[in-house]
């Protein structure tokens, strides 16, 4: 049994992780403070620490470097993540959080803690920094296996990864085109790993999970003042990823102010930070990914013209998983080890009637829903076997008829949404659609109850589009 503490004051949300945890197993204690946790408990007997930046002092901190521990945040920052993750977190989350992510973070920085004795710094959600050396090597590393991050066998996953190893030894701007799910990070990722810049950080980010009115700042810094919050001056994530690999996931989600300073870097080698005179010299390769056609963007001007061409240099198309044939099977039998593992069950075997199930599904959610689907099979199964009705799979185009023919002859839903038979997607739909001409990206969130990311991802998923704000 894993112990693990918890260090929060008792308003704080985090106060929840521990029923949370609890339930799965793991053995939890709490504590106010950093200071009280060492006065009462020796907390090298705790295999990871979920501490509060509330109740987390610098000083506080410098007491723990040597323990495994994850930050959560009720103002989470780009730099708030940078600054823990400096001083050892392996993880930054905001808060509130639920449940699903912290048991995921819990359990992968565990895992890490008995991999290796060095912590990868990462930060959920918005950022995550991968040091060179932590990554395998291009002599260790074999594009389609396990190990590389990306499986895959198929002549369409050939052709991807012929394409990655030759543009990976430039320091061309890359443009990674794919559905969501497809695993464009691992993508990326994998770019960097096999350049001359894998020594230096890839820093990732995802532009849609950040607020609009933060981006500039945080991907490149600000001055002290420059706007109100501004107590001091910052160095952005650009300047951060000097000498390595910037990756921005999603980069159609990038306002088009952040997209003509982006601009301006790409062309001069130059960062200027929100409310500078003068500017600074960089040297970063950038990767960008993105499931949205940019062209048709520029044509309808949410995307800079400019700034397509020069992100069009090299681009690597990865293919949707309905088109990787017997690839699926190879990921399936890869994920459901992985699913096992994270609840301590046996893995099962690996029928027909399973593979063949899974076949036949399209996967409109790619390699991420097919690692959903996998995990809930994994935990509604009985424990040795694997039962494809479990996979809970649900095809769209009937659910879409479906629904078209329960509403023939059913009155108008009203806004509460009381209705039986209403589906949660239904009532996002509305809630967004409704409320969005007057709430921020961040307010919308926050009253479903969800991250900016995940309203971002659902947003994709139904075809919900974003309010569009005119530019002077």
């Amino acid at each position: 049994m894993y112990h693990i503490m918890v260090i929060c004051g008792d308003q704080s949300p985090l106060k929840e992780v521990d029923r949370w945890l609890s339930r799965n197993g793991f053995h939890v204690n709490i504590s106010q403070s950093i200071d009280q946790a060492l006065k009462y408990y020796e907390l090298s007997d705790f295999e990871l620490l979920l501490i509060d930046a509330d109740a987390a002092s610098d000083d506080a901190l410098s007491y723990i470097s040597e323990q495994a521990f994850i930050i959560f945040d009720q103002r989470p920052s780009l730099n708030a993540a940078i600054e823990y993750m400096a001083k050892g977190a392996s993880y930054f989350i905001p808060l509130p959080t639920d449940p699903e992510t912290v048991l995921a973070q819990v359990i992968d920085a565990l895992e890490k803690r008995q991999q290796t004795p060095t912590q990868t710094a990462t930060a959920s959600n918005h950022i995550s920094l991968f040091a060179g050396e932590d990554q395998p090597t291009p002599a260790e590393m074999t594009l389609g296996t396990p190990e590389s991050g990306i499986i895959g066998n198929s002549p369409a996953m050939h052709v991807l990864f012929d394409e990655l190893v030759k543009v990976a030894k430039t320091d061309a701007t890359v443009l990674i085109h794919g559905e969501s799910g497809t695993g464009k990070e691992l993508v990326a990722k994998s770019i960097h790993n096999l350049s001359k810049r894998k020594d230096h950080p890839l820093i990732s980010v995802n532009c849609a999970a950040i607020p609009e009115n933060l981006i500039e700042s945080e991907l490149f810094g600000h001055e002290k003042g420059a706007f109100t919050g501004a107590v001091s001056a910052r160095d952005g994530l650009i300047v951060a990823a000097d000498h390595g690999t910037l990756f921005l996931d999603e980069i159609g989600e990038l306002p088009l102010e952040a997209q003509a300073r982006l601009l301006r870097v790409l062309q001069e080698g130059e960062i200027r930070r929100v409310g500078a005179v003068s500017s600074t010299t960089v040297d970063i390769r950038l990767v960008t990914a993105t499931h949205r056609d940019l062209l048709h963007m520029v044509e309808t001007g949410m995307f800079r013209e400019d700034l397509y061409y020069r992100l069009y240099v090299m681009e690597l198309e990865v293919p949707p998983l309905r088109e990787r044939g017997d690839d699926i099977a190879l990921i399936a039998k890869t994920l459901l080890e992985k699913a096992c593992h994270k609840h301590d069950k046996s893995v099962p075997k690996y029928t027909k009637a399973f593979d063949q199930a899974i076949r036949e599904h399209d996967w409109p959610g790619n390699v991420r829903e097919l690692e959903n689907a996998l995990e809930r099979a994994i935990i509604l199964s009985p424990e040795g076997k694997l039962e494809a009705s479990n996979l809970k799979l649900k095809s769209k185009r009937r659910h879409t008829t479906a629904i078209q023919s329960d509403d023939t002859n059913a009155a108008p839903l009203e806004p509460s949404f009381a209705i039986n038979g209403t589906t949660m997607d239904d009532y996002f739909k509305h809630f967004v659609l409704t409320h969005q001409h007057k709430m921020t990206e961040t307010q919308l969130a926050q009253s479903l109850g969800i991250s900016r990311k995940s309203l971002w991802e659902r947003r994709q998923k139904l075809g919900v589009p974003r309010k569009v704000t005119e530019q002077k």
